[in-house]
């Protein structure tokens, strides 16, 4: 076979249901290649030399750091069938944890996550698939996301820390739940075990930053991350549709961010106390964003955690691909955003650092002709102008001293 076979040449819709009563395998690759077109056509330098071959099934490109995208890039490994084999299962989870991880941090993220933890996981596998399952899952661990997410922060000593991660805490206790129910006690206790050195390791991660005088905006994207991982690894304890993890289970992982603040050090309890406190308003879906494709169009676009986007925003402002009108488009969303997400201030932020960042700011005759009407009238609200001339030191230490304050106000500062 080829060693770069390119998806999109292979791409025909196939019918609803069309693997085993699933998704298929071409509308997987479908909805992957429209939110991250960059990773099939060439058009970033981060994915111009393809990723290595490395066997004749799919769920055997998995073990390197690109592995997700070698799935991705292998994708027509896996036929479409009615009945799928039990190698084709194993191949079919592969595909959907790779099309998960390469999407949940784009705009449109596929959310493929949810048939893995309440179906695939459930499925009884003869011995050598199960095998071949157990070394894919402890294969994710050594994925490299930073190519597909904005949203990482890389502690020393503990590596990067991400949302990513608690998409894997979620596959992980969806599986430690599903092959518990298979009589799997082996396979269980392993993800369990996994489970407890990736929250340990988080929490380590967070108090190593809390501890740096002037890191706090890490350690808030930190207590955004770690607080939305706590709900990953609830949900994944839900798996199979209802509550079967164990007592012992619940009582060592569930709900990290709402009780028995003492698990773990106490760091999640931290993390969550500064989230709910500051950072909740941020915490949405961005569905705003998903509306301008262009956003779609490079990686190096993709948005970075909230309320922190005043960089981000100067990107859009430059960005050389852009013409004025994709760039009116884009600024438009934002302001549309704005409107439709109340309490937010990253959208905010974002408009400060496109308007400090485009050459003649907000004003500029090229950028104002290309706006409609009612985003110039939008941009000359009071309130946006109000909260867009915060310079974005004086933002960021506002919310620095904030965060300070609600450690120290419980003794909770390390």
């Amino acid at each position: 076979m080829p060693s770069d076979p390119k998806p999109t040449s292979w791409i025909a819709p196939e019918s609803a249901g069309a693997f085993g009563g699933f998704i298929g395998p071409k509308n997987l690759i479908a909805l992957v290649t429209s939110t991250a077109p960059w990773l099939f056509d060439g058009s970033s330098t981060a994915f111009k030399a393809p990723p290595p071959t490395t066997g004749q099934r799919l769920s055997d490109h998995a073990d390197h750091p690109l592995g997700w995208w070698s799935i991705l890039r292998h994708a027509d490994l896996l036929p479409t069938k009615e009945v799928p084999t039990a190698e084709d299962w194993t191949d079919y989870f592969a595909l959907c944890v790779a099309c998960h991880f390469a999407t949940v941090a784009t705009y449109v993220p596929t959310d493929v996550d949810t048939k893995i933890r309440n179906h695939l996981w459930f499925l009884r596998r003869p011995p050598a698939e199960r095998d071949r399952v157990a070394a894919l899952i402890a294969s994710i661990a050594r994925w490299d996301v930073g190519r597909v997410s904005a949203r990482i922060v890389d502690v020393p000593g503990e590596g990067p820390v991400s949302g990513h991660d608690g998409e894997r805490l979620s596959i992980l206790c969806g599986g430690l739940v599903g092959l518990r129910a298979l009589g799997d006690h082996e396979g269980a206790d392993a993800l369990e075990r996994a489970v407890d050195d990736e929250l340990a390791r988080e929490a380590r991660a967070f108090d190593k930053v809390a501890a740096m005088p002037g890191r706090e905006r890490p350690l808030l994207m930190l207590a955004a991350s770690l607080t939305h991982n706590a709900g990953d690894v609830d949900q994944g304890l839900s798996a199979g549709g209802g509550d079967r993890a164990s007592p012992k289970v619940k009582d060592a992982f569930a709900r990290l961010a709402h009780e028995r603040p003492e698990r773990y050090g106490g760091a999640f309890a931290r993390a969550a106390r500064l989230y709910r406190e500051l950072l909740a308003a941020e915490g949405h879906r961005h569905y705003p964003l998903r509306e301008i494709r262009i956003l779609r169009s490079d990686p190096g676009l993709l948005l970075p955690v909230g309320p922190f986007l005043d960089a981000w925003g100067a990107r859009l402002a430059t960005w050389p691909k852009f013409s004025p009108d994709q760039r009116a488009e884009v600024l438009t969303g934002i302001v549309d955003g704005c409107r439709k997400v109340k309490g937010q201030l990253g959208y905010y932020r974002a408009i400060a650092g496109f308007a400090e960042s485009h050459p003649g700011g907000l004003e500029a005759d090229a950028l104002q002709r290309a706006l409609t009407a009612g985003t110039r009238k939008e941009l000359r609200d009071p309130e946006l102008r109000k909260l867009i001339a915060v310079r974005r030191e004086s933002f960021e230490g506002s919310l620095a001293k904030r965060a300070r304050a609600i450690l120290a106000r419980e003794g909770d500062a390390p």
